[in-house]
């Protein structure tokens, strides 16, 4: 058990090194931003104590991760789409900056009335 739970805490030592470094920050940074000392940033990096729940929150936010479940890898789900939207999307990836800011503009149009 204790294996157990050491090899989680040292998972999410990694993530969380991971998800800072991805993000450019230095600890002093992310600790800054998260009003946390360096010294705890780093212990967490380091496997020795980590975040509580609402902490977790404040880094996702920082490191610009969707969610926690996204931190610890989980993926979001995928919304299903109709042939409609589908039919959408591929005609927006074709098209260029002048189309896609006219149809843009058509869908505001239609947005407000």
């Amino acid at each position: 058990m204790a294996n157990s739970q050491n090899d989680t805490r040292l998972k999410i030592a990694g993530l969380l090194k991971f998800y800072r470094e991805r993000a450019g920050l230095t600890i002093r940074e992310a600790g800054a931003l998260i009003g946390k000392s360096n010294q705890t940033v780093s212990a967490w990096e380091n496997g020795r104590g980590q975040p509580d729940a609402d902490m977790f929150l404040k880094l996702c936010d920082v490191y610009h991760v969707e969610s926690v479940s996204v931190f610890f890898g989980e993926q979001p789900p995928t919304p299903e789409l109709s042939v409609d939207e589908l039919e959408l999307l591929d005609l927006w990836r074709e098209s260029s900056d002048a189309g896609r800011e006219s149809a843009l503009m058509v869908l505001r149009c239609n947005k407000k009335q």
